[in-house]
């Protein structure tokens, strides 16, 4: 018998998770562009990555709650309308992006082989999707402060609500072309993420929902006990 604090499980409620992403993308494209919008998406991201975090695995993670409590406290000094350097912003949306994504992962693997393909499962696997398509915007936003000229050809680097339209219409094959990449990297980048899309979908979501397993039925490849 293990003393001490108990140790926290896996919730798998990636129903939820998936809500409060699209919940997330929306309220970052309807924030401003200044400090304080900037401020509210990273505290936003922070709160997701809590609930990603509880979701897939132990709560405790060090490095997760690392990059969560500084994404909330500069979230929140940016939210007050001190001035925080962008690059420190996108640093952190990144960083934020790839450990829900790789946390989300981790958790959906550990369910598939704990229970099958569920509903959860499907969730999880459709709010990874929407942050892949945050993890493209930060990564645009990078290039377009690192480089020379306006990143999109219509004269602009974006704003960055207008980053993460333009990064879902791209993972999403829309296609609308009132933004368009105006470098080799841009569009090295566009080609990248049309193609994670499509693949994403047809493959990963494909075989989430193919194998689904109703309820009550023994998941595929088990053994009822």
């Amino acid at each position: 018998m293990r003393l001490g604090r108990p140790e926290q499980v896996a919730t798998h409620r990636y129903g939820r998770v998936l809500l409060a992403t699209g919940i997330v993308v929306v309220a970052t494209i309807a924030l401003p562009d200044n400090n304080v919008g900037r401020g509210f998406a990273l505290l936003l991201q922070a709160l997701l990555l809590v609930m990603v975090t509880v979701a897939a695995r132990d709560s405790a993670g060090r490095i997760l709650s690392a990059i969560g409590l500084a994404a909330a406290a500069l979230g929140g000094i940016s939210a007050a309308g001190v001035t925080i350097p962008s690059w420190i912003a996108l640093g952190l949306s990144s960083a934020l992006a790839a450990a829900m994504i790789t946390t989300m992962a981790i958790g959906i693997v550990a369910l598939i082989r704990s229970e099958g393909v569920n509903v959860q499962a499907v969730a999880g696997g459709l709010a990874m999707y929407l942050l892949v398509g945050m993890a493209f915007s930060d990564m645009i936003g990078a290039v377009a402060a690192v480089g020379d000229g306006y990143y999109f050809a219509q004269g602009t680097d974006g704003t960055s609500g207008e980053r993460i339209y333009y990064s879902f219409v791209s993972l999403t094959t829309t296609g609308f072309g009132d933004l368009t990449p105006s470098n080799e990297v841009g569009r090295a980048l566009a080609v990248l993420e049309v193609l994670i899309g499509q693949i994403y979908l047809v493959v990963v979501v494909a075989l989430l929902v193919g194998n689904l397993t109703r309820r009550g039925e023994t998941p595929r490849g088990r053994s009822p006990r």
